[in-house]
C-alpha cells in the first residue's frame, strides 16, 4: 500500500476510534476532571517526565560507550527528542525516528551504520521491557480483577506471543545467530530493488548488534538498570498524572495503565490516536474507575508528547536533516 494511503487510513481509523470513545464519554465530563489539578502535581509531572527522557538518553549513552563512542548525555537527550517527535507523528509503531537518531550521530563523526546499530540495540531493549511489563500487567489483571468473557484468555495469549517473540530475538542475539539478516531473507526483502539492501553491509551491521549482546555483558546489564530506573520514574509520572485529575492510583493500577499504554503506542497509528484512549478506557473499566479518567490520562500524556514532538521537530529543522533521505539511507546501510 502506498505510504500516503497508509498514513491516511491510519489517521482515519484513529479519528473514528476516538470519535466513538468521545461519543460514549462526554468531553465536558473529561475536562471537568482537570479542575482537580494543582501547580505542584503539574510541576512534578513535568519534572519526572523529563527525568525519564534523561534516563533513556543515559541508556543509549551506555550502548554507545560499549562501542568506544563518547557523546554527551545532553546531545543524546536532544537527539532522542527528535527521534521521539518523528516516531510519534508518523504511523511507524514508534520506529520512524530511529534512523534519524543514527543520522544525528553522524554529526559527531560516527559512521551511520555504526550509529544505527546502537539505536537498534536501544530499541530492542525498550520493546523487550515493554513486552515483559505487558505480560506482568496481564497476570495482575487475571489474578486481581474479574475480566469479562474470554478477555483474559485473549490478553494472556497476546502477552505470551509478544514476550515469546522478544525472547526469541534475545536468544538469537546472545547465541550469535542474529535475526535481522534471516528475517530479511525470509521476507525476501533483499530482492526488492527499491530497498537496495546490500547483504554484506547488512551482515556487518548485524555483527555490531550481536557483539553487544554476546560480549558487552556489563554494559547490557547497565542498560537493564537504566530501563528499570526509567520504569520506576514512569510509575511516579503516572502517580502525579492521576493526582492531576483527582485520582489516587495504586501501584497495581499504575502498572496496568503503563503496560497497556506502551502496547497501545506500538500500533502504527500517528500519535496513538484512538488506540491510546481505548487502552486506558479498557484498563479503567477493568479496575472499576470512571472511564472518563482513562481518557483524561490519555489527553494529558498526549499533550506532553505533542510538546516534545514540536520541540523535536524544531531541533530537526535546526540540524537540517531530511527525514525521507535518512530513512532511505537506513535501508541501504551506507555511511
Amino acid at each position: 500500500m502506498n505510504k500516503k494511503y497508509l498514513f491516511a487510513v491510519s489517521i482515519i481509523a484513529g479519528i473514528i476510534a476516538l470519535w466513538l470513545i468521545l461519543k460514549a464519554i462526554p468531553i465536558l465530563k473529561i475536562i471537568d476532571l482537570f479542575n482537580h489539578a494543582n501547580t505542584t502535581h503539574i510541576v512534578l509531572y513535568i519534572l519526572v517526565s523529563n527525568l525519564i527522557m534523561i534516563a533513556l538518553a543515559w541508556r543509549w549513552q551506555i550502548i554507545l560507550k560499549s562501542q568506544k563512542i563518547n557523546v554527551s548525555i545532553f546531545k543524546l537527550f536532544l537527539y532522542r527528542l527528535v527521534g521521539y517527535g518523528i516516531s510519534y507523528l508518523t504511523p511507524s509503531a514508534k520506529l520512524g525516528g530511529e534512523p534519524v537518531r543514527a543520522a544525528l550521530l553522524s554529526r559527531d563523526g560516527i559512521d551511520f551504520s555504526r550509529g544505527l546499530s546502537t539505536v537498534v540495540i536501544d530499541k530492542t531493549i525498550e520493546i523487550a521491557t515493554s513486552a515483559l511489563f505487558f505480560f506482568l500487567g496481564v497476570l495482575i489483571m487475571l489474578f486481581v480483577y474479574a475480566l469479562p468473557g474470554n478477555t483474559g484468555i485473549m490478553l494472556l495469549l497476546s502477552a505470551i506471543i509478544f514476550l515469546t517473540v522478544m525472547g526469541w530475538i534475545y536468544h538469537r542475539m546472545i547465541s550469535g545467530k542474529g535475526f535481522i539478516v534471516s528475517a530479511c531473507k525470509s521476507l525476501k526483502l533483499h530482492k526488492i530493488k527499491s530497498l537496495k539492501i546490500d547483504e554484506e553491509k547488512l551482515e556487518n551491521f548485524e555483527k555490531m548488534v550481536i557483539k553487544f549482546f554476546q560480549e558487552d555483558k556489563k554494559d547490557f546489564y547497565m542498560t537493564i538498570l537504566a530501563s528499570f530506573i526509567g520504569w520506576i520514574l514512569m510509575f511516579f509520572e503516572f502517580k502525579f498524572a492521576g493526582l492531576i485529575i483527582g485520582i489516587n492510583l495504586s501501584f497495581e493500577q499504575i502498572f496496568l495503565v503503563v503496560s497497556f499504554l506502551g502496547v497501545a503506542l506500538m500500533f502504527p497509528i500517528p500519535m496513538g490516536l484512538g488506540s491510546m484512549e481505548l487502552s486506558q478506557v479498557t484498563v479503567f473499566s477493568i479496575i472499576g474507575l470512571d472511564k472518563a479518567g482513562g481518557v483524561a490520562i490519555s489527553f494529558l500524556v498526549r499533550t506532553r508528547d505533542l510538546i516534545w514532538s514540536v520541540i523535536g521537530l524544531l531541533l530537526l529543522s535546526y540540524y537540517g536533516l531530511n527525514i525521507k533521505k535518512t530513512i532511505k539511507k537506513s535501508y541501504k546501510l551506507k555511511s
